[in-house]
């Protein structure tokens, strides 16, 4: 059962590894329009944060398998569908991580770049965001464990990942104990 046990790693690795670049970028983007974007921006996007954050996650990932479909002149693939909605819900939690580095970054230090002549665009990507993302790497690390081990939820839309595939050989051998320890072991 290795092979099949190596590519549904494979599969949870491949969830994990595109969904949280995806959810950093746009987590980065939602702190900065909320603390540095014009007067409606910060009120929508905190509603976005506070709508992910505080809806249950299972319910997130049904409405963008079968819902968004219905909307939309496309169906999504279960693999397409698992990565846009870990990317979705990860960017609000990726979006608090990042405004806390943000506002761990003195007030000086963008007066200062002001005051060198910067704009404000030019003084948030070279000054500000380069020291929060210092202060933030522990957390986001953090988020990636807990994006890593939240691939199993995609199991209810027929993504096959590793704790998906242990429970489907597990049923049908009822090799338990020795196929959890290989599950454990990658």
């Amino acid at each position: 059962y290795a092979p099949t046990l190596l590519r549904a790693a494979w599969t949870t690795i491949f969830l994990s590894m595109t969904a949280m670049p995806l959810a950093i970028v746009v987590g980065l983007l939602v702190a900065i329009g909320r603390m540095y974007g014009p007067r409606p921006l910060p009120a929508v996007l905190g509603l976005y944060v506070e709508i992910l954050r505080g809806t249950p996650v299972m319910l997130q990932l049904f409405v963008i398998f079968f819902l968004l479909p219905q909307v939309l002149p496309f169906a999504l693939s279960p693999l397409v569908a698992a990565v846009l909605w870990l990317a979705v819900n990860y960017s609000a939690y990726q979006a608090e991580i990042y405004r806390a580095g943000l506002q761990a970054i003195p007030a000086g230090q963008m007066h200062a770049a002001l005051a060198l002549g910067m704009t404000r665009r030019t003084a948030l990507r070279r000054v500000i965001v380069p020291q929060a993302v210092r202060i933030v790497i522990p957390p986001v690390t953090n988020d990636f464990i807990a994006l890593f081990k939240d691939t199993s939820v995609c199991s209810v839309i027929a993504v096959t990942e590793l704790t998906k595939q242990y429970n489907i050989l597990a049923n049908s051998t009822g090799a338990v104990v020795e196929l959890a320890a290989m599950t454990g072991l990658l």
